[in-house]
C-alpha cells in the first residue's frame, strides 16, 4: 500500500513539472514582441509553458547561425534567462 502511494506522488510530482508544448498562436503577445524582437534571426524555434517556482514560464528552444540556444519570459514578456548550448 505505502509503495502505491509513493508511485502515485511521484507520478503527480512528474506531471506537475511537465513542459507543455505550445505553437505560435498559443503564446501570449507580449511574449511574441519580446522574443521577435531580441531574436529576430531565430530559426527552428520550439515554445514550451512550464511552471517555476509557481509561475508561468514561456520557454523558446531555437538556433541562430546554427548555434542551439534556450530563451525564458515571463507572461508579460519580460526575460527571465538565456542559456547556450
Amino acid at each position: 500500500m505505502k509503495k502505491r502511494i509513493f508511485i502515485w506522488v511521484l507520478v503527480a510530482i512528474a506531471a506537475g513539472c511537465a513542459e507543455q508544448k505550445l505553437t505560435i498562436t498559443e503564446l501570449p503577445k507580449p511574449v511574441i514582441k519580446s522574443f521577435g524582437l531580441a531574436y529576430p534571426e531565430a530559426e527552428a524555434v520550439r515554445w514550451a509553458k512550464k511552471k517555476q517556482k509557481g509561475k508561468t514560464v514561456y520557454a523558446a528552444a531555437f538556433k541562430i547561425e546554427g548555434k542551439k540556444s534556450e530563451v525564458e519570459f515571463d507572461e508579460n514578456g519580460r526575460f527571465i534567462r538565456e542559456q547556450y548550448r
